[in-house]
């Protein structure tokens, strides 16, 4: 498969997922990344997960066994809470090519571009206190109300 050139996203979630995701895909598209709808046909998909509920994970985990049947060329990448949570379990998902902690994911497309097909589950995360960095983000026009946040103080 030539360079990845295609993404299509998902959110599971709380607002501030809406909001990181539309962060992720806009930075996607300055990397030169087409973003495509979800049910398209992409050579990457990104899934932003939550962990509140049980029902996330398993969502999650359905998600990634509707990619591989629809398109099991395509490259799967999994952040968001749950992969800060459980990055080894979601990494033993079949289908699953990389999982992206708090920290790492803002380097998605770097990451994604040293993907490998057939190569096992890439892991780049850390433990949740050794996060030094914040990124402000916002969701535009991908819902009816924009939300954002912030590291100011109400």
């Amino acid at each position: 498969m030539s360079a990845p050139k295609t993404v299509a996203f998902h959110t599971l979630g709380c607002k501030l997922n809406f909001s990181e995701t539309s962060s992720l895909s806009r930075l996607m598209e300055k990397e030169g990344f087409e973003k495509k709808p979800f049910d398209d046909q992409a050579d990457i998909y990104v899934i932003n997960t939550c962990s509140v509920t049980e029902n996330a994970d398993k969502e999650c985990r359905y998600l990634v066994r509707q990619i591989q049947r629809k398109s099991p060329e395509s490259f799967v990448v999994i952040t968001g809470c749950y992969a800060q949570l459980k990055p080894k379990e979601i990494a033993e998902i079949p289908g699953v090519h990389l999982v992206l902690g708090a920290a790492e994911k803002f380097n998605m497309a770097a990451h994604i571009r040293e993907l490998v097909k057939g190569d096992s589950a890439k892991i780049c995360s850390c433990d949740i206190d050794q996060v030094q960095t914040f990124h402000e983000g916002y969701s535009l026009s991908d819902r009816t109300r924009a939300f954002f946040k912030s590291a100011g103080r109400l």
